[in-house]
């Protein structure tokens, strides 16, 4: 059955009389009565009579009104959210972007959303990449910039922006401050400090760099945060890792550890399959089409101070 043919049938229930529903309905009353007579076909039966001047619902028409009723506001319903959802602001985005990484990634993609994009709103948060992967997968982030992992979800799209590596973060008057690179064999027997924890991604480093090189790491202290143990390293209590891409903070110096596992990729993911908003869509555009050369390594052996 049509969805006009409903409307007209609910128009007679209300009025009773052909004349007066086809001008609430806006048609003709031959063009009602034929549709009214094709819908008793599809129903099996009469929906009304009339008796003398008065129409009235027959058995089967009393029968099928509420329910013709309640299909009719069901479909009116799913045709004003289809409206309401097509001309609604954008919704906000939704970024994550990993603990290892710098938030300062992706402000200059997301100024230019802002310049360009009526209505434009996001959200950024902070996280491991597992629990940023699970939010992703559970539909409370969109996309977030993560540090290359063995541990990330089979059902994320992935697009490598640059590769990055880490480097040994320490005060200008180490010794490392004068070298170009550090071997992983020099850094047996030093304080080492790690961000977050040994689970984190520079954690993880850490045990890659200390197993593939047949040393043992002395990683005595961790703080909450890189702005932790940055100031723990600014205070002499060791060394740590950072990453290089990240801005280097005054006083203190980065340089490049000289091995494989230090390296890593920076990638900016989402869910596979899933639709992209006008938000996400552009942001994920203009991500990759970014040229990311110099992102890594310009903070490489440089003090500040």
């Amino acid at each position: 059955m049509e969805l006009f043919q409903v409307r007209y049938f609910l128009a007679l229930t209300r009025t009773l009389n052909f004349t007066r529903a086809a001008e609430t309905c806006h048609v003709s009353q031959p063009a009602l009565t034929r549709a009214i007579q094709r819908l008793e076909e599809e129903l099996g039966g009469p929906l009304l009579y009339r008796e003398r001047s008065q129409t009235q619902l027959t058995a089967l028409g009393r029968a099928m009104a509420p329910h013709l009723e309640a299909a009719y506001a069901a479909a009116e319903s799913a045709a004003a959210q289809a409206t309401a959802f097509r001309t609604r602001a954008m919704p906000p985005l939704r970024l994550g972007i990993d603990e290892a990484l710098s938030p300062h990634l992706p402000m200059p993609v997301l100024r230019e959303l802002q310049a360009h994009m009526k209505g434009f709103e996001f959200s950024l948060a902070e996280g491991t990449a597992e629990d940023l992967s699970e939010r992703m997968l559970g539909d409370t982030l969109d996309s977030a910039l993560l540090a290359q992992s063995d541990q990330l979800a089979e059902r994320l799209n992935r697009w490598t922006l640059f590769e990055d590596r880490y480097a040994v973060l320490c005060l200008p008057d180490h010794p490392f401050a004068r070298s170009t690179v550090v071997e992983p064999a020099a850094l047996a027997g030093q304080r080492l400090l790690l961000p977050g924890n040994s689970g984190s991604h520079a954690g993880q480093a850490f045990d890659r760099i200390a197993a593939q090189s047949g040393i043992d790491l002395d990683a005595r202290h961790t703080g909450t945060s890189e702005a932790a143990v940055q100031q723990m390293v600014a205070a002499g209590l060791g060394l740590s890792l950072s990453a290089m891409h990240r801005p280097l903070p005054a006083g203190l110096v980065a340089v490049p550890i000289a091995h494989a596992a230090a390296q890593f990729k920076i990638l900016v993911t989402a869910v596979a399959g899933r639709p992209n908003g006008p938000g996400l869509g552009a942001f994920l555009k203009l991500m990759r089409a970014r040229d990311w050369r110099g992102a890594a390594g310009a903070a490489s052996h440089v003090s500040n101070h």
